[in-house]
């Protein structure tokens, strides 16, 4: 264990500006589209509410409320498709600056095998976002040469994501998932200016998650994320502890804990609970930054809960894909 911690530890310098959420796992939809509808039950609905730097000014508060929906999947278990969809409101500042978006996700998953040990699936992200801030306490010159105009209190834009997204599971409670996503592929124009040179560059996500039975209480899930976008970088490495309190076969409960760090910015310190489809997780950021003097190392909080059914009627659809229950 002590191996494990210290290995996912090791990171690189950089940091990232766009929005991000600390449990990397808390809602798979958010960090690449080839995961929409990826799951044994037919509808999942999830949320995330997250509060940073509270401490300075009056903080970032960001929303997260998504819907996934498994309209087909062959009789066969080989092949399927998600649907999602998902809002965010992210607001911070005295100035309320912030964005509202709004996005819809579609995948296409199929087995790679005829033991459907290995899983593809192809994601596709369609987003409107709306920027804005509030006016009334805003004060900007009107001279033009000191480059304090701005134009518009409203900025809305459209851009397309893309994902890939491939799973393997050797055994019942053992398995290796790696997605790769590209976010803002058009590279939208995002100016209050008359510059139409500032865009919204290009974002790329790269994640890996690997879970393990030590034996029949405990488990291992290690994880490592990554993202670029222009010339920000975010590196999250870490691993779950995953306990099982189940006392019955077709019951599902267990409780976990996590450590991870965050390149030059945080420690993350996580819990979960799972009792079957049911998910509900916390996590709490310690900031190790410069900002940690007006921070007093606090960093941000996320509340996050999961539910995913299936209608009593659409049994007969419900695919076998072997997703971790962890």
């Amino acid at each position: 264990m002590v191996c494990v911690v210290v290995f996912f530890l090791l990171s690189t310098i950089g940091k990232a500006q766009d929005i991000h959420f600390s449990s990397i796992n808390a809602n798979p939809m958010f960090i690449n589209p080839a995961t929409t509808g990826f799951m044994s039950q037919m509808f999942r609905i999830s949320t995330i509410y997250r509060n940073q730097w509270s401490s300075v000014s009056d903080g970032y508060n960001t929303f997260l409320t998504s819907v996934e929906y498994k309209p087909f999947v062959s009789y066969k278990d080989r092949y399927g498709i998600g649907v999602g969809i998902d809002f965010v409101n992210d607001i911070a500042g005295t100035l309320s600056y912030g964005e509202r978006d709004i996005s819809a996700s579609m995948s296409f998953f199929f087995a790679l095998d005829r033991e459907k040990k290995y899983y593809l699936s192809l994601g596709l992200k369609a987003q409107r976002r709306n920027y804005g801030y509030d006016m009334k306490n805003a004060d900007f010159s009107q001279d033009e040469n000191n480059n304090e105009v701005v134009l518009l209190e409203n900025l809305n834009v459209f851009n397309l994501s893309g994902g890939l997204f491939w799973q393997y599971t050797p055994q019942e409670n053992t398995s290796l998932q790696i997605g790769f996503s590209c976010f803002n592929i058009n590279q939208p124009s995002l100016s209050f200016f008359k510059n139409t040179d500032i865009i919204l560059h290009r974002r790329y996500v790269l994640s890996s998650s690997f879970v393990f039975s030590c034996n029949d209480k405990l488990s291992l899930r290690p994880q490592a994320f990554y993202q670029n976008q222009y010339k920000n970088n975010e590196i999250i490495l870490g691993s779950d502890l995953i306990v099982n309190l189940s006392d019955a076969v077709f019951t599902t409960q267990n409780i976990s804990v996590g450590m991870y760090y965050r390149n030059n910015d945080a420690i993350i310190i996580s819990s979960k609970y799972k009792y079957n489809n049911f998910l509900a997780g916390l996590s709490y950021d310690i900031n190790l930054s410069k900002l940690n003097k007006v921070s007093h190392t606090y960093g941000g909080v996320e509340l996050w809960l999961s539910y995913a059914f299936s209608p009593i009627s659409s049994k007969r659809i419900n695919t076998k894909i072997p997703c971790p229950t962890f």
